[in-house]
């Protein structure tokens, strides 16, 4: 082998003190706790600052382990970047913007981005086609120095996207989203206290439904909770819906440092309340929502070693009213117009009811040095649980799984392997309907039991390769990822994603 060759070779494999931006990153991940809040003010009180990240990432996912409403095969571009910069000798800021497109086969009975654990009142089509989705996520925080112990900040998360359907009957879905939180914190010693409050504003909307066919004989599905889903051939013509949810929320942290261990923890509570919205302001119903969340996030170094250990918990009870309405027509002789109104008849207070809590537990210890990390295992346990109950006729879908995952990932010269392996216990799956013959209940409820009571083993690899690239006199590095992701049931049900991702550190 000629020298040339082997100094080639020792180029690509021994890492360079630019190629190791992976594991610099990933420390500075494990040791900021503050970011993983949306308390902006706690900005300045992280270390290691001035770093981002851009990369591209292409991913195909297939498999019939999903639900009716998901959708099967899916192609997906996104495009994301983040970073962490001070501005000035006062300010330290955060943003990131994510981009992406998908497009996804065999969707049916669902023309909203949200249909699980949420608002019932929605609408689709039995029949099954593509949906193309498009969403652009924006955040944008900033949060001063100290001064005489306080720190100030505010953050804003912004995104829109569309939802559209390629077969008819056509429908598109508009978003628009976004979240407002100033927050505040006082340190005095070892400790610090933080308070931030936030309001968000979320609005979907179905402004109109089109056809390519001249006479299309399709029905139309308006959902009101579990099966009860009223078809009308040809309702999709003049329909339109909004559903506008306002939120408002607060929450409160503690962080404590001491010598090499550190720890934040949090308090949260939102309330929402979201309108469903027709044409002449008809009204199917009401939902309100009340949410709360626990995170815990603690560190400790010792000699080389970081230990990690994370709990996150949040549970959600929400409820929906139900409104039976009439339509009022009253026409102004004078004038020349006639005004439409609803008028509601009666209210059904509570009749869809929601129950949502996940846990999370997580462990990690890294080999750290010199503010990198380039080997770490770890392991996670997760607690999923369900329950959507409709009253009056009672009908109820619940269900309970646990993750258990292993992790580990390590760098060999200038890749960076990373590895899980998981198994998904569903410890509960009940499905009691009140009509289990409704066109609802056979084609969605029934076959997405199956998904629910299922058992699987997943695994999951990713490799990255990282190499400096000089431009213009200015050293970067870049990285190209692949990886994968396998899962099978304990009831022939598999699914598999495979991606390709491409960026650098800045």
């Amino acid at each position: 082998m000629n020298k040339s060759l082997i100094q080639v070779l020792l180029a690509l494999l021994v890492p360079s003190a630019s190629s190791a931006q992976e594991a610099h990153y990933r420390y500075a991940d494990a040791t900021q706790l503050w970011r993983l809040t949306d308390n902006a003010a706690g900005l300045s009180l992280d270390s290691g600052f001035n770093r981002g990240i851009a990369h591209f990432d292409l991913q195909h996912h297939e498999g019939d382990y999903r639900r009716v409403q998901e959708g099967g095969q899916q192609n997906q571009l996104s495009f994301f970047t983040e970073r962490y910069q001070r501005i000035g000798h006062l300010l330290v800021g955060y943003g990131s913007f994510r981009f992406g497109m998908d497009r996804t086969k065999d969707r049916a009975w669902c023309d909203i981005m949200r249909p699980y654990n949420a608002n019932p009142y929605f609408s689709g089509s039995s029949v099954s086609g593509k949906y193309d989705t498009q969403q652009f996520d924006l955040t944008a925080a900033v949060g001063t120095i100290q001064m005489w112990g306080f720190t100030g900040g505010i953050r804003l998360d912004y995104q829109v996207g569309d939802l559209s359907r390629l077969r008819d009957p056509r429908s598109r879905s508009e978003l628009l989203d976004y979240k407002l939180t100033p927050s505040l914190t006082y340190t005095s010693g070892q400790h610090t206290l933080g308070i931030s409050g936030h309001y968000r504003r979320r609005k979907e909307k179905i402004p109109s439904m089109t056809t390519v066919q001249q006479d299309p004989n399709l029905k139309y599905y308006l959902m009101t909770g579990m099966e009860q889903a009223t078809g009308i051939t040809g309702g999709y013509s003049g329909y339109s819906r909004e559903w506008v949810d306002h939120r408002f929320g607060a929450a409160l942290s503690y962080g404590f440092i001491h010598n090499a261990t550190r720890s934040l923890s949090t308090l949260s509570i939102e309330r929402g309340s979201e309108d469903v919205l027709g044409q002449y302001k008809y009204e199917p119903g009401h939902y309100v929502s009340y949410r709360y969340g626990l995170t815990s996030y603690n560190r400790m170094e010792k000699g080389r070693l970081l230990h990690q250990l994370d709990l996150a918990a949040h549970y959600e009870q929400a409820y929906a009213d139900e409104y039976r309405q009439q339509l009022i027509q009253e026409r102004d002789a004078e004038k020349g117009y006639t005004s439409y109104s609803y008028e509601t008849l009666i209210k059904f207070k509570k009749r869809y009811q929601v129950k949502h809590l996940t846990a999370d537990l997580h462990y990690r210890c890294s080999v750290a040095e010199d503010d990198a990390v380039n080997t770490y295992a770890g392991l996670r346990a997760a607690l999923n649980q369900a329950e959507n109950k409709h009253l009056l006729p009672t009908s109820s879908l619940e269900y309970n799984h646990l993750d258990f995952t292993l992790e580990g990932g390590t760098s060999l010269g200038r890749f960076v392997i990373d590895a899980e392996a998981g198994y998904h216990l569903s410890s509960k799956a009940d499905l009691a309907l009140a009509d289990a013959t409704t066109d609802y209940a056979t084609q969605v409820l029934l076959p997405d039991m199956k998904y629910y009571d299922a058992n699987y083993w997943r695994g999951h690899l990713q490799v990255t390769y990282q190499f400096p690239i000089t431009l213009k006199g200015t050293r970067s590095t870049w990285f190209v990822r692949a990886y994968g992701d396998y899962l099978k049931t304990n009831n022939s049900l598999d699914a598999s994603t495979i991606g390709l991702s491409i960026g650098l550190y800045n």
